[in-house]
């Protein structure tokens, strides 16, 4: 799995090719969160999608990197690419995706 960010003005890609159960654990509860929220994911939400993001690749990075390095137009497609991705290990994926904008 890879996820590709801006740092310091240059396109830095991060790498993980082993997904600890316990990331698809929390995939799992967070996908539990996300869908009693429906469409309406609060800004909270979010930020634990982002964190999650982050633990997926062992802290390479950090949710400052996240917020700054992805174009806003991709932050939630490229989130919720890592997110089914772990999700997918396990033969599974998200229910709901929280609205572009929100």
């Amino acid at each position: 799995m890879q996820i590709t960010l801006r740092i310091d003005k240059k396109e830095k890609t991060f790498t993980n090719d082993f997904v600890k159960a316990r990331v698809f654990r929390n995939a799992l509860k967070m996908n539990e969160k996300m869908r009693k929220e429906g469409n309406e994911i609060t800004v909270e939400t979010f930020d634990e999608m982002i964190n999650f993001v982050v633990n997926v690749f062992d802290n390479q990075f950090t949710v400052d990197d996240v917020w700054d390095g992805l174009e806003a137009g991709l932050l939630q497609s490229e989130i919720m690419r890592v997110f089914n991705s772990v999700l997918n290990i396990g033969g599974l994926e998200a229910t709901t995706t929280p609205d572009e904008g929100k």
